[in-house]
């Protein structure tokens, strides 16, 4: 039997599904995005006198469903908290489920619809987790928290490091760098089995990557903190790109996973990645084109603005006025390294910011520059449409695109 189907009113062959028992089994259900909370821990670095030896930061997932299943929900426990703490920089891992009551079936009951028994919430976590890595024991945790802090170092190559005005003290700068490696590196492989949980809880649709794959680079990025003579490495994110053949004797980069952790997002550090990843490929005469594997609406935000910042600070657009010749366009993407679409967004964006709209001539090309793109993109939703239906839906997407545009333009 299937509880979950029962429980959104899905029946089942021989189900007895009655209201009664829904009003029974309701409140042991528990809401896995509400009841779940991931830590990053660190030693007591500026109280280190502190009754308490360690101190953390806590956010809650985006989404539990490649854990838990599509209705996001648990079954048999009242008062249910689902911890999984992570030492700072090494991450390694606590997981912890407390529980103010769990359920046990009545011996009595013989109906169909009624569970068994409670899920089994520490399996079904650590199945995607690496055992290994994985504490059973508090205190053990608070002493590896204490030793790892110290002894933790960044794998592979620093390609980057930035600062950022502290959050906490306008005074201060705080520090950051980024690291490049790949997965043909054993003990990285080891820690990339620990952080790449991550994905899971906040990047829509992801999976794990195949990790004995080699052609797989890393860049993770760290927030480096000074302590005394003590120097100390938080994991802040991590994107993760693969090389694909371009022909004919070339190669595609794709962006496929690109996470900032919650505590460290809206400070620029996706950006900082963003433009370090851009840049190599830049300077890497193999790679012809970065791509993105279906990025979200902020990491399109995020790309849009840092493309456009790019091309405008090393001139590239200067001077274009609609309409823009394919031949152009060919000539500054191949230059750039983007792919044909992102790269007519940017010079759509640019000759927007220089249009002037009532100059009707003048915009009107403008507006069939955009118009075109937009129609041979949804050819196969515009093309079963009747002319005046085509026509208003072309304006519309037209309109949002705009508006859009100009959100983006006043970010830059």
């Amino acid at each position: 039997m299937n509880f979950f189907s029962f429980f959104s009113g899905k029946k089942e062959e021989n189900m007895d599904i009655t209201e009664p028992n829904i009003a029974q089994l309701a409140p042991w259900v528990s809401k896995t995005t509400d009841c779940m909370e991931l830590r990053l821990v660190q030693p007591q670095l500026d109280q280190p006198d502190a009754s308490e030896p360690i101190t953390f930061t806590s956010f809650e997932p985006a989404f539990t469903y490649p854990i838990f299943g599509e209705q996001e929900v648990v079954f048999g426990y009242k008062g249910l908290s689902i911890q999984i703490s992570y030492t700072s920089g090494s991450l390694r891992i606590y997981p912890r489920n407390d529980y103010k009551e769990k359920y046990v079936a009545a011996s009595s009951s013989s109906a169909s619809t009624i569970p068994e028994s409670a899920d089994d919430v520490s399996s079904m976590i650590l199945d995607f987790l690496p055992k290994q890595d994985c504490f059973s024991n508090y205190d053990e945790f608070v002493r590896t928290v204490q030793e790892d802090a110290e002894a933790f170092r960044p794998m592979g190559e620093k390609v980057h490091e930035y600062t950022r005005e502290s959050s906490e003290n306008d005074n201060e700068e705080e520090h950051f760098e980024i690291y490049r490696t790949s997965l043909a590196n054993e003990k990285f492989r080891e820690y990339h089995r620990r952080m790449q949980f991550f994905v899971l809880l906040f990047i829509e649709g992801s999976s794990y990557i195949e990790e004995e794959d080699e052609k797989w680079e890393v860049y993770t990025v760290y927030k480096r903190q000074k302590a005394g003579a003590s120097t100390f490495y938080h994991f802040v994110g991590y994107c993760t790109t693969y090389p694909f053949f371009y022909w004919p004797e070339c190669t595609r980069l794709r962006i496929s996973q690109f996470l900032i952790l919650p505590p460290y997002q809206k400070a620029g550090h996706g950006s900082e990645l963003y433009q370090v990843i851009y840049s190599t490929c830049m300077a890497r005469n193999d790679v012809k084109e970065l791509t993105v594997e279906d990025p979200s609406e902020d990491f399109a935000d995020m790309r849009d603005r840092n493309d456009l910042r790019y091309l405008n600070t090393h001139k590239a657009l200067d001077d274009l006025v609609a309409p823009v010749s394919r031949k152009t366009m060919k000539e500054l993407r191949q230059k750039y390294k983007l792919t044909d679409r992102q790269m007519q967004r940017c010079v759509e964006m640019y000759l927007l910011s220089r249009v002037n709209r009532l100059q009707k001539e003048e915009y009107k090309v403008f507006r069939l520059q955009v118009k075109q793109r937009l129609y041979l993109y949804n050819l196969d939703v515009l093309k079963d449409l009747e002319f005046e239906d085509r026509k208003e839906k072309l304006e519309q997407t037209f309109e949002n695109v705009i508006e859009d545009y100009h959100r983006l333009l006043e970010m830059i």
